[in-house]
């Protein structure tokens, strides 16, 4: 089952580089993980300070709640502002996958 974490962030400004740099830096040390497709750090394109991270998982177990990459990330940016943690499963793509139609 495909499914993905977004974690966003609202924070100040000068608060949202260091941020990324973080997360970029978390991409990087998480690649590895079980059942993980893909981490991207995104940020908003007319907002300076909206900061967004997806986590994009493949498990075949379906999963109700977020996970602990998740739930520690969310964690650790909680203290820089208003942050909003989802999880959703995909229900159809025009993509490569086969999983879903």
């Amino acid at each position: 089952m495909e499914w993905i974490e977004i974690i966003r962030l609202r924070t100040q400004p000068d608060v949202e580089k260091p941020v990324i740099e973080w997360l970029k830096g978390l991409v990087q040390n998480i690649k590895d993980t079980p059942g993980l497709n893909e981490a991207k750090v995104y940020c908003h394109a007319a907002v300076p300070g909206d900061v967004s991270f997806h986590i994009r998982w493949n498990k075949p177990e379906a999963t109700l709640s977020e996970s602990e990459i998740g739930l520690m990330v969310a964690e650790s940016l909680n203290k820089y502002g208003i942050l909003d943690h989802t999880v959703w499963f995909m229900q159809g793509n025009n993509g490569k996958s086969a999983d879903h139609k």
